[in-house]
């Protein structure tokens, strides 16, 4: 008898653990991947609230970008047909695009960048550094120099620096340390980064090239991204929003949740639906496997897009829900839905707390 008590309750830890490990595993794949100070909730108020002031309520004037609308129906997957698309985002959020540079060979490029780096460090005969590295290079020194005559020398110079110093800084500090748990540790780290392609699990990169001596800088997709227009637009979206806010150094870089803020600048600017409904999508390939997209994550995206509607139908008479359910993939629908709801609910109390009507 007392053994079978033990067994239930041994059972029932087990699915207790089981359940809680599927709400972490949900949450990291749906959550925001960065931390938002005071809460999602909170966070996307209080910078929407900085966006609205910093930029104006011209953003929200506009309606929301449909994909049914905004993507050319000849949409043929073609690097010309994608750069149309990515100019188009730019004449919408009104960001000059005569100095950017835009590209879909990124993943070609940070090739060429890591490559580099790995042939200087080898060449400068850093012989503690180089045998602690294992950074690997996949392109030879031939085939690095004919990207760069293809017009990416400027690309591959600035990333190849970058990924040189971080390697140096990387190898250095498992050189220096002496604590053997210490090393072992940042071994791991370091391996996470060499066991993996550079750029690996991006679809897209803003790389500011005035460190090389071009007067410009570089929006580069990765070419697995021309087949989808809507990637296309979500990825295009966010990295102008780099244009802007790292751009003209209206954010600092370095800040945890600076990423989340470049999502949500391109939230404010009308592309919601796009980064929502990109935010968790299928592995090409692999039909029961899920991939991540963007930094607010889905939940953080749906949030958001809410706001955006709701912050909407408070400045201006519109429809507090565009049309737009049907662009909206059925899980981020219902997100949107929910929270808009509670969103007019908390404003309805508020309302008659104050003893006014809501408008």
């Amino acid at each position: 008898m007392e053994r079978r008590a033990s067994r239930s309750r041994q059972f029932g830890m087990n699915l207790i653990g089981a359940w809680r490990r599927r709400q972490r595993d949900r949450e990291l794949l749906y959550g925001p991947k960065v931390m938002l100070p005071g809460g999602p909730e909170r966070w996307i108020e209080d910078t929407l609230d900085w966006l609205t002031g910093r930029f104006g309520v011209e953003p929200l004037r506009r309606p929301p970008v449909l994909p049914s609308e905004f993507v050319p129906r000849g949409y043929d997957g073609s690097e010309r047909a994608a750069r149309e698309l990515c100019l188009k985002v730019c004449a919408w959020m009104e960001v000059p695009d005569d100095r950017i540079r835009f590209s879909f060979r990124m993943d070609e490029v940070r090739a060429a960048a890591r490559s580099a780096a790995v042939h200087r460090l080898r060449a400068e005969q850093r012989a503690n550094i180089v045998a602690v590295s294992g950074l690997r290079a996949t392109m030879t020194p031939a085939e690095i120099d004919a990207l760069a005559a293809a017009g990416f020398a400027p690309e591959i110079g600035v990333l190849a620096e970058r990924e040189l110093q971080a390697e140096l800084h990387r190898s250095t500090a498992i050189v220096r340390e002496m604590n053997l748990d210490r090393r072992a540790e940042l071994c791991d780290r370091a391996e996470a980064v060499w066991s993996k392609p550079a750029g690996s699990g991006s679809r897209a990169c803003w790389v500011d090239l005035r460190s090389g001596g071009v007067d410009g800088t570089a929006v580069m997709l990765s070419a697995d991204v021309l087949a989808d227009p809507s990637a296309v637009v979500a990825a295009t979206a966010h990295e102008l929003g780099h244009e802007v806010l790292w751009g003209y150094h209206l954010i600092d870089r370095q800040r945890q949740d600076a990423e989340a803020v470049t999502d949500l600048f391109a939230v404010f600017h009308g592309f919601g639906i796009f980064l929502a409904n990109q935010a968790v999508e299928r592995v090409p390939g692999r039909r029961s496997a899920l991939q991540t997209l963007g930094y607010l994550g889905e939940r953080g995206a749906s949030e958001a897009l809410a706001a955006y509607c709701f912050r909407r139908h408070e400045l201006w008479p519109v429809s507090i829900l565009p049309v737009m359910p049907a662009e909206l993939d059925r899980s981020v629908r219902m997100r949107t839905f929910a929270r808009l709801a509670a969103m007019v609910k908390d404003a309805e109390i508020a309302s008659i707390q104050e003893g006014a009507p809501l408008a």
